[in-house]
């Protein structure tokens, strides 16, 4: 008598018998999920840039890496068809907190679904992965405040793996678990919720962007009432002294004049973003366009001594100037008369060398 094994290295008939019963059980009782299908990425030119691959190389698929630095994907690209599945999960009540050093928070956003791998496979053509978005209908709201549209929920595929209880007595495994989050307003779901430019997109729907815009410009246009000039200004004019006493006692003062004006009511001889060569004398004052702030210049033997800036500018939020920093498309000429861009990216400025 052959000794007993419930081990068998090739799938036998049992192994269906089994996976038809897993399948139908997980169909019978599980809810319908819409797959949107990861896909790779949007089509992008070479710009031989190594930390953004040119998705033309013919090894554009679900595997390629977009941003080789960062290791991610944010042009994401997802299928036209609608995938459509049974998934089974646990329900949670939203009585579920996480005592946090923050205080009390609900842990509901993250579900862990099961599906049926060889259901999963004939449908979508492979198993989930991480990027794939799964809309459920059976959380769709139908009930929001200022809207008659009705949004489903939408998850993100961030881990996968086989469950425990997803193996039979053979060994064999029949259930593939994702771990799901919700999506957000980012660019990597574009191609989903749309760009928010077409009325019926589900970013005007689901996303407080538009909101959240109108909230950070209010915040910026009560902060300019409030904050006219910069902290550091002073109103100094008033203030005058005898440059010819030597040894004379200085008043406690930051800047010369804090407007950019010279002291003592003296004038400025001229402004730009070069100092004059010639008909200038010594104690005149030369305002300095081309620094920001503004540079106010005094003129003392072969040397022009910086005296004050001109910190009467109205204030500006950070996040302003980031921006007009990171969207610069300005170009400037150089000495050889070749035109470039004043943003060069690091890639191309640093080139990687080999180690001797």
């Amino acid at each position: 008598m052959p000794r007993l094994s419930l081990w068998n290295p090739t799938k036998t008939n049992d192994y269906s018998f089994i996976d038809r019963v897993v399948g139908e059980h997980i169909y019978a009782g599980g809810t319908g999920v819409h797959i949107h299908k990861y896909m790779g990425i949007q089509d992008t030119p070479n710009e031989n840039d190594p930390t953004r691959p040119s998705s033309g190389s013919g090894s554009n698929s679900e595997v390629f890496i977009q941003d080789l630095l960062f290791l991610e994907n944010r042009d994401r690209k997802y299928s036209e068809d609608i995938y459509e599945l049974r998934g089974q999960y646990n329900l949670g009540d939203n009585d579920a907190f996480d005592l946090t050093q923050f205080g009390m928070f609900l842990a509901n956003d993250t579900l862990f679904m099961n599906f049926h791998t060889e259901s999963m496979v004939d449908a979508v053509g492979r198993r989930l992965m991480p990027g794939d978005v799964l809309e459920l209908p059976h959380l769709r709201d139908d009930l929001l405040l200022g809207s008659d549209e009705a949004i489903n929920r939408f998850y993100v595929v961030t881990d996968a793996s086989r469950p425990a209880e997803g193996y039979d007595a053979r060994w064999w495994s029949h259930l593939w678990r994702v771990k799901l989050g919700p999506i957000t307003d980012s660019q990597e779901y574009r191609d989903i919720l749309g760009t928010g430019e077409e009325e019926e997109d589900l970013r005007n729907l689901i996303s407080t962007y538009a909101n959240e815009i109108k909230i950070s410009d209010a915040i910026l246009e009560q902060a300019e009432r409030d904050v006219p000039f910069d902290p550091q200004y002073r109103k100094t004019g008033h203030l005058y002294m005898d440059d010819t006493v030597p040894d004379k006692p200085a008043p406690g003062l930051d800047f010369g004049g804090a407007d950019g004006s010279p002291v003592n009511g003296s004038s400025i001889v001229g402004s730009g973003a070069t100092f004059p060569t010639t008909g200038t004398v010594d104690g005149d004052f030369y305002l300095r366009t081309d620094f920001s702030p503004n540079r106010l210049f005094k003129k003392s033997g072969t040397r022009w001594i910086n005296v004050g800036s001109d910190m009467t500018g109205s204030w500006s939020a950070a996040n302003r100037i980031l921006k007009g920093f990171i969207n610069n498309d300005a170009t400037f000429t150089g000495d050889n008369g070749e035109t470039m861009k004043e943003k060069v990216g690091l890639s191309k400025l640093v080139k990687p060398k080999t180690d001797n």
